[in-house]
């Protein structure tokens, strides 16, 4: 199944998977899951894909990548990422779920302004679902960047 999707059987199959069937059950049913998420594709990418950069987890990274080059969503703009604030490549609802994400990602919790201003631009449901999608995101980058995942380099 992996080599059919990604042309080839990817680290953590290899490494993690491999060793744990309840891992990788728990691991499918997340995927599953998100598929039932009302946010657009490019919208849970771009989740993933920036909170693997936090993170710094590289083979979550590429995941991402390799993910939006499939589904054929840009990403020029993503590599501004770090510097989204300054950047006028990001729209005003980009720039709130970025810094909400940030702020989520280093300490755990988001200042009320920070809260309200994702509200402008996402319903109580997409605000759980973007919530969740970091959290998960998280749970991978915490079972790769440990054992030592790097990059698959995969590439379409």
């Amino acid at each position: 199944m992996s080599r059919k999707q990604f042309g080839k059987v990817i680290a953590p199959l290899r490494y993690i998977y491999s060793r744990s069937i309840p891992a990788l059950m728990t691991s499918m049913k997340i995927y599953k899951s998100e598929n039932k998420l009302s946010l657009t594709k490019e919208t849970k990418i771009f989740i993933r894909y920036y909170t693997s950069h936090l993170n710094d987890c590289p083979f979550c990274s590429n995941s991402a990548e390799f993910m939006a080059q499939k589904d054929k969503v840009a990403l020029q703009q993503w590599k501004e990422f770090m510097n989204f604030r300054n950047s006028d490549k990001f729209s005003e609802k980009e720039k709130a779920l970025l810094a909400y994400l940030e702020e989520v990602n280093f300490t755990k919790t988001a200042t009320e302004q920070t809260f309200q201003n994702l509200r402008k631009y996402f319903s109580e449901k997409e605000v759980v679902e973007i919530t969740w999608l970091n959290a998960t995101e998280n749970y991978y980058n915490l079972m790769a960047k440990p054992l030592g995942l790097t990059s698959d380099e995969l590439k379409i």
